[in-house]
């Protein structure tokens, strides 16, 4: 878990990849089965709905195995779906800052967020400022300014694999 642009989907990705188990990018799947961009459901339904979406998902997943799980920046912002999912996995926040934060937005293909702001650095410092105290809820907080998707998905298989008894 971690806040936009923190590298969510490109290490949950990769982690899945190296343990050979699913990925689910929550943001992906949710508009794949509304067959919209998650703009288009904050705009027409709310962004309680969309929490409700995320809610259901979460409870979805939490049913399954040998699944990594990237969820949405704000997903945190109900600490519930942590512990719904939270019996028999390990967590993570991928910790980065807001200029590094800021960096990666301004250069993100994506439309996201504050990326039309004229100075988004004074938000995204506000929101991980409020956030803080949730994503440290996480098992392990991953630094990963100025790391590559791969080198942290190499550290949290390594992880994984040491607290299953199943390193090699």
């Amino acid at each position: 878990m971690g806040y936009m642009c923190s590298g969510k989907s490109t290490v949950g990705e990769s982690l899945a990849r190296r343990l050979d188990w699913d990925f689910v990018d929550f943001d992906v799947e949710i508009e794949r089965r509304q067959r919209r961009t998650i703009s288009e459901i904050i705009m027409s339904d709310g962004e309680g709905f969309f929490r409700d979406l995320e809610a259901d998902l979460t409870r979805e997943v939490a049913e399954g195995a040998r699944l990594v799980v990237a969820p949405g920046g704000g997903w945190i912002k109900n600490p519930e779906l942590l512990e719904a999912i939270r019996p028999g996995t390990l967590s993570a926040w991928l910790r980065v800052s807001p200029g590094e934060t800021v960096r990666r937005l301004l250069e993100d293909s994506l439309d996201r967020p504050l990326k039309d702001h004229p100075d988004p650095i004074g938000p995204v410092t506000g929101m991980l400022e409020e956030r803080e105290g949730l994503y440290r809820l996480a098992d392990l907080t991953i630094p990963a300014d100025h790391r590559s998707a791969e080198d942290i998905g190499f550290e949290l298989e390594a992880t994984v694999r040491m607290r299953n008894g199943a390193y090699r």
